[in-house]
C-alpha cells in the first residue's frame, strides 16, 4: 500500500503544472516515503532544471597569435586531452594587427583544423581599453566577435552590440585589472562578469572577483559569473577554472546559447550535481565532496554548512529566508560549495522575486 501511495505521489509530482522534471532530491525522498520538495522553477542557479547534458569549457585563452606560448592547435589538443568539451579562443586584437601597418589581418581562427567530434572550438575576442586611468577588458565569445570596439565607443553600448549580434560578452579579470566598482556599475548593459580568474591567481594571486559580482547582484543587476583559465602557458595556468554548460548538444551555436541563457555553473574543483529553491523556501545543493556550503546573499546574509573535522559534504538542506534585518529583504542569493583545498563551485546568482 505504502508502496503504490509513494508512485502515485510521483505520478502527480510529474503531472503538475509549472513543475520540473524529478531531481535527485526528488527520488530520494519518494523512495524513503518522505514529503517531496516541489521544484520552484521560478529560481534558476544554473540550468539544473533544464534538460540536457553538462559540457566542460574554458572560455578564455591566448594562444601565440597574440602573447599565448601555444600555437592554437595544440592549445586545443591539451584541453582536449584535459577532458574538456569546448574551448573559445580569445586572443587579443593586437595579435591580429598587420605588422608595421595600423591595418588587422582578418579577424578569423582555422576552426576546420581544430573542431573535432567531441570537441569544439569557438571564436573569440578579447578587447582592452583606458577609460579616465581605468584598464578595461571584455572577453567576446560567438557571433559577433569581430565587431571592433571603437576608441571612444560608449562601453554599454558596445557592449550591446556585441551582444545583438549573438556573442556572449563578460567583462575580464576586474581584480587583477583593480577597476573601481563605479566603473563597473556605471555599465548599464553588463551580462556577465568574470568571477574567477586562475591565470590571475597563479600570476599575482588576484584571481578572485566576487566582491565586484555581489556589488551588482547587490544592486539587483542580472549579471552572469564565469570562471576561466586565461591561459598564456598552457601548462602552468590551464585547467583551473572552467564553466559547466547544460546544453542540448555539444555545438558552437548551442554552447552560445545556453552561455548566453545562463545555463551554467562555474568551477575551479567541485561538481555541482543539483540546486534548487523548493517551494516552501529549502535550499537544496547536491555536489562532490567538499568541506563546506554556502547560500550567500547582502551584507550579513550568509548561511553556511561545514563538515564534521575529517569528514565531508556531500549534500545539504539549508532553510532559506529572503528577510534580511526587521524591514529590509535580501536581494539575491547564490551557492557556493568549497572542498579542503579551497577550490570552489559556484551557483549563478538568482535575484529575489516579488514575494506572495
Amino acid at each position: 500500500m505504502q508502496a503504490t501511495y509513494r508512485w502515485a505521489l510521483i505520478a502527480i509530482l510529474l503531472l503538475c503544472s509549472g513543475c520540473a522534471s524529478m531531481t535527485a532530491a526528488q527520488k530520494r525522498a519518494a523512495h524513503r516515503g518522505e514529503r517531496i520538495p516541489r521544484v520552484d522553477v521560478r529560481y534558476d542557479f544554473g540550468g539544473f532544471n533544464e534538460p540536457g547534458n553538462w559540457y566542460q569549457g574554458n572560455l578564455h585563452l591566448h594562444t601565440t597569435i597574440s602573447d599565448g606560448k601555444m600555437n592554437p592547435a595544440a592549445t586545443a589538443e591539451l584541453y582536449r586531452k584535459l577532458g574538456y568539451d569546448f574551448v573559445a579562443l580569445t586572443d587579443h586584437l593586437s595579435g591580429f594587427r598587420e605588422k608595421n601597418k595600423k591595418t588587422y589581418k582578418p579577424l578569423v581562427y582555422p576552426l576546420e583544423q581544430l573542431n573535432k567530434p567531441d570537441f569544439r572550438v569557438l571564436p573569440g575576442m578579447e578587447y582592452d581599453t583606458k577609460r579616465n586611468d581605468e584598464t578595461i577588458h571584455f572577453v567576446v565569445v560567438g557571433p559577433g566577435y569581430d565587431q571592433p570596439l571603437e576608441k571612444r565607443q560608449d562601453l554599454s553600448e558596445a557592449v550591446r552590440n556585441w551582444w545583438d549580434n549573438g556573442a556572449f560578452v563578460f567583462l575580464a579579470h576586474p581584480h587583477w585589472s583593480l577597476d573601481g566598482t563605479p566603473v563597473l556599475e556605471k555599465i548599464t548593459f553588463l551580462p556577465a562578469l568574470e568571477v574567477f580568474n586562475y591565470g590571475c591567481a597563479v600570476e599575482e594571486g588576484r584571481g578572485g572577483s566576487e566582491i565586484y559580482w555581489d556589488r551588482l547582484l547587490r544592486k539587483s543587476r542580472p549579471v552572469l559569473g564565469v570562471a576561466t583559465d586565461d591561459t598564456h602557458r598552457p601548462g602552468e595556468d590551464s585547467g583551473g577554472g572552467w564553466v559547466m554548460v547544460k546544453a542540448k548538444a555539444l555545438t558552437a551555436e548551442e554552447i552560445v546559447t545556453a552561455l548566453r541563457n545562463g545555463r551554467f555553473y562555474f568551477s575551479s574543483g567541485p561538481t555541482l550535481h543539483d540546486v534548487f529553491l523548493d517551494t516552501e523556501g529549502n535550499l537544496h545543493v547536491r555536489c562532490s565532496p567538499v568541506q563546506a556550503i554556502r547560500a550567500l546573499s547582502t551584507v550579513g546574509k550568509v548561511v553556511q554548512v561545514k563538515a564534521k573535522k575529517g569528514r565531508s559534504l556531500r549534500e545539504a538542506v539549508i532553510k532559506w529566508d529572503w528577510k534580511h534585518g526587521r524591514d529590509s529583504l535580501a536581494p539575491f542569493v547564490r551557492v557556493e560549495c568549497v572542498d579542503e583545498q579551497g577550490r570552489t563551485a559556484w551557483t549563478q546568482g538568482v535575484l529575489r522575486l516579488p514575494l506572495e
